[in-house]
């Protein structure tokens, strides 16, 4: 195991092992919920909000953080509030975002490599920092899924019913803007704000194909996840490629391969 005599890749494999988990799990409820164009948005929304760390000089994780928080529920209080659907107000919100980011990054005169980084990862900023915050995340996220796990579930698959019933269903899509919103933050240097959101469908959407039941659906999902961060981080270092892409290369390989799972079990 040569990947593990270099600091950074066991850094980079640490934090795939946490997001291998938190991403997937987070995407049972993106892609049961119809939420996909959500997590993009944010993702490509922290364009802005990496810009503007940089100028005030603070490390980008601790302001990425609350500012996807603020902006992801910003855009959900708007379409819940005004005679607008998600998808229009996300579109509006995603376009104002990525150009005020990108005007922001050449008025302040933002290095090239900076921007790449940014939009396609870099495992070699990743810090203790990003790893302590991300596992903190994972584990704040595995206890409210513990404790609400059945009101969660029965929200996404029959909102109508769990209203009727008096749990508010608006209020567990805010919780879970809010996580999504922290975890894509945290993902953004080890596969940048154009795949983040990959990681998030892709693993969810490979279980769900293969899946019996939801409990399968649940244990399935982090398992891809896993699988995806560390042999794309382990492929990218023994081929010289960028990481994020390989990450999400092979999350794709697992979504065919549980295509063809499916199929020759129909």
């Amino acid at each position: 195991m040569e990947v593990l005599d270099y600091p950074f890749m066991r850094s980079a494999l640490l934090m795939g092992l946490i997001l291998g988990i938190l991403f997937p799990l987070m995407g049972v409820f993106v892609v049961t919920r119809g939420m996909s164009f959500f997590s993009d948005f944010i993702a490509h929304a922290a364009i802005l909000g990496g810009a503007l760390a940089v100028i005030a000089g603070i490390s980008p994780p601790l302001f990425l953080i609350p500012y996807s928080i603020v902006v992801g529920l910003s855009a959900s209080m708007v379409w819940n509030s005004f005679p607008l659907s998600r998808d229009t107000v996300l579109g509006v919100f995603y376009g104002g975002a990525i150009a005020a980011g990108v005007i922001l990054i050449a008025v302040k005169g933002l290095s090239q490599t900076y921007l790449m980084q940014f939009l396609l990862g870099d495992i070699l900023l990743i810090s203790p920092l990003d790893i302590w915050l991300s596992a903190g995340l994972l584990a704040v996220f595995l206890v409210f899924l513990k404790l609400n796990l059945r009101k969660i579930v029965k929200s996404s698959f029959l909102p109508e019913v769990s209203m009727a019933e008096g749990v508010s269903v608006r209020a567990y899509d805010y919780v879970l803007i809010g996580f999504i919103a922290a975890a894509i933050a945290l993902s953004v240097k080890v596969v940048g704000v154009i795949l983040a959101n990959a990681m998030v469908v892709i693993p969810a959407a490979a279980a769900k194909t293969i899946s019996r039941n939801f409990r399968q659906f649940m244990f399935i999902a982090p398992l891809v996840g896993i699988l995806s961060f560390v042999s794309g981080t382990v492929a990218s270092f023994y081929l010289n490629i960028p990481t994020g892409p390989a990450i999400v290369a092979a999350a794709f390989v697992c979504f065919l391969a549980a295509l063809a799972i499916k199929g020759v079990s129909a």
